[in-house]
């Protein structure tokens, strides 16, 4: 039963999540200029996200975001760019991106701005 609990729990976090990072992004990503360092990609997420959002995101492991934010990046900064400004993006997070592993390079950048984050708070 503890078990079941904690799976439902996760789905409806989840699920909150994704409605609210859907919305926003709807809202506010009118861009689709493909960030070329990581200040450039922070700041259109800091752009994006609202403070209860960034404050959720920091508390959560990075993959909860995989298919919320972390499609969103793949979809508007991985997928259908010029192959070279998705190398020069996968550079800035120190990854070597090979055109299948558009997940990890999704997920690394959510890891680096979630410790961006966390040294803002501080």
């Amino acid at each position: 039963m503890e078990l079941t609990g904690r799976i439902i729990a996760f789905y409806k976090k989840s699920v909150t999540l994704h409605q609210i990072i859907n919305n926003n992004m709807k809202n506010k990503s009118e861009s689709k200029e493909i960030p070329q360092t990581k200040n450039e990609a922070f700041a259109q997420l800091d752009a994006m996200l609202s403070e209860k959002e960034k404050s959720e995101l920091v508390k959560c492991d990075p993959i909860e975001y995989h298919f919320t934010l972390g499609l969103w990046i793949r979809n508007n900064w991985i997928y259908e760019q010029e192959e070279e400004d998705v190398k020069r993006l996968a550079k800035a997070f120190r990854t070597e991106m090979l055109f299948f592993e558009a997940d990890n390079l999704s997920e690394k950048i959510i890891e680096y701005y979630q410790r961006y984050l966390k040294r803002k708070e501080l």
